[in-house]
């Protein structure tokens, strides 16, 4: 396959795999990657609380995301692609993997797609270059082994622990508070930087009043090490691979700044602290599941050029439209004009109308495509309690029929508002007749059409339709408030 350079500072929509192979080698300074855990759990976004007495069914929250992994064909065929492929770097560790699980499982499926995607990493780090792998304890230990196949035992410098909160009071088991890090550098020679505002925390008041007794002229307490060494108490002390000064919180608290409502979400303290100990101002900092973009901001605040990736069209909208979203940002893998997105839409349906959806500002995409009822995406209308606006999608040529069946879900389900999306404008007598037998919306003074009719050759043209003003997706607040405020 041929490579080309990739665009620094640019946000890649994609299957990490099939992105980083298209890429130079010996092009990244550092790589953290903080993939799905298979922690069997789903990922939810809440749209406020159902309203008493009212039928939503399954409607007052939508599935960001589902970190269950399942054996099927396509987990199959990777095993016994990588089982066949004696050079591929993950070839001993699945062939071992597979004999633990010889009927196939969950994790045999999650471990193999992992593997390809680490084998691709190597040949993008510099010789100077490290990789952190964020996990959790339902597969650190597993991972590890593949970790330590693709980079060498001899490579392998720390298991960082990260004990991200209080617990609650165990019932059956000790509370679970903590991820591991997973920190491999390609070579012997790799950058590490102890120094810096990121690298030391504070000494507890005990350790200060029992070893620092000095005062200097000028006030600062310190002490004497035996070999002439002073430390100062304003200093700090060095961090250990045990963090439990980075509060998890800090990122998942709706009061706080850094809140996106985002599952999974990392706090920047975190990332800053990585990308200080593995790297320089100028530096190229990769993350290949870059979710809502803790690193690429990170890397953005310490000077380093960055590169994110996810497979996710929501996972990248957060990045553009919220986190990021004073900065111009360039983005690689979505359509940016018509002829490319009816291309998205032929070749990738379910991610085309995940962006589709994503361009009506509010409005979350659903992640499930099954029992949907012609719902593809949802927003909730801020001025009015408990209500729900829906949207949907159509990448082919849309039938009166398919208006038809969209009306009656608008009709028969707890909604206000319903959006008919299609790849042009799909204007006729008998569509003006269905929107204007669904009738109006009033809030205050205004009034909306119940049902509106919009294509994505006018949002390439920057025509929008005129809804009302929605809660923001992950926090439930204004949205329009949402964008202006910090980050």
């Amino acid at each position: 396959m041929q490579t080309q350079p990739f665009r620094p500072n640019t946000l890649y929509y994609g299957d990490c795999l099939e992105v980083m192979q298209s890429w130079d080698g010996q092009s990244v300074d550092l790589i953290y990657l903080d993939p799905p855990f298979n922690s069997k759990a789903n990922y939810n976004i809440i749209f406020g609380n159902k309203k008493q007495g009212r039928k939503q069914p399954d409607l007052a929250q939508m599935t960001a995301f589902a970190d269950t992994w399942y054996w099927d064909e396509n987990a199959a065929e990777r095993v016994a692609n990588i089982k066949r492929a004696v050079a591929h770097p993950a070839h001993r560790t699945i062939d071992a993997f597979s004999r633990i699980w010889p009927d196939g499982s969950g994790m045999l499926s999650y471990l193999s797609y992992m593997a390809e995607r680490i084998a691709e990493m190597p040949r993008l780090l510099k010789d100077t270059g490290s990789i952190y792998l964020h996990c959790d304890p339902t597969a650190s230990h597993y991972l590890k082994l593949i970790m330590d196949e693709i980079f060498g035992t001899k490579n392998f410098r720390n298991e960082i622990i990260w004990h991200y909160g209080a617990g609650h009071p165990p019932k059956k088991d000790f509370a679970r508070k903590h991820d591991s890090i997973l920190r491999y550098s390609k070579t012997g020679c790799y950058t590490f930087n102890s120094s810096g505002e990121h690298m030391r925390i504070p000494f507890k008041d005990t350790a200060a009043k029992m070893h620092f007794t000095h005062v200097d002229k000028k006030g600062r307490r310190y002490r004497k090490y035996d070999s002439g060494k002073i430390a100062y108490l304003d200093e700090g002390k060095m961090v250990t691979n045990v963090w439990t000064d980075i509060d998890g919180q800090q990122a998942r608290s709706p009061i706080s700044r850094e809140y996106l409502g985002y599952p999974t979400q990392k706090p920047l303290a975190l990332l800053e602290r990585i990308l200080t100990a593995s790297s320089n101002e100028g530096d190229v900092v990769l993350d290949p599941f870059c979710g809502c973009g803790t690193t690429v901001h990170a890397a953005h605040n310490l000077k380093r050029k960055w590169i994110g990736i996810d497979i996710s069209t929501y996972a990248i909208e957060v990045i553009r439209r919220e986190r990021m979203r004073n900065m111009r940002i360039l983005l690689e893998g979505v359509p940016k004009d018509l002829k490319a997105a009816k291309h998205f839409a032929a070749n990738n349906p379910f991610d085309f109308e995940k962006w589709a959806v994503t361009r009506l500002e509010g409005f979350a995409p659903n992640t499930v495509q099954r029992g949907d009822s012609g719902i593809d995406g949802r927003a909730k209308i801020f001025a009015l309690e408990d209500a729900l606006a829906i949207a949907q999608v159509k990448g082919g040529k849309p039938t009166v029929d398919q208006l038809k069946a969209f009306v009656s879900t608008l009709q028969g389900g707890a909604f206000e508002l319903g959006v008919f999306i299609t790849l042009e404008k799909f204007d006729t007598p008998t569509v003006r007749k269905w929107v204007g037998k669904a009738g109006k919306l009033e809030i205050g003074s205004s009034r909306f059409n119940r049902l509106m009719m919009w294509s994505i050759d006018e949002y390439f043209k920057d025509i929008h339709p005129k809804l009302p003003a929605m809660a923001h997706p992950r926090t439930g607040r204004a949205f329009q408030d949402e964008l202006l405020s910090d980050v």
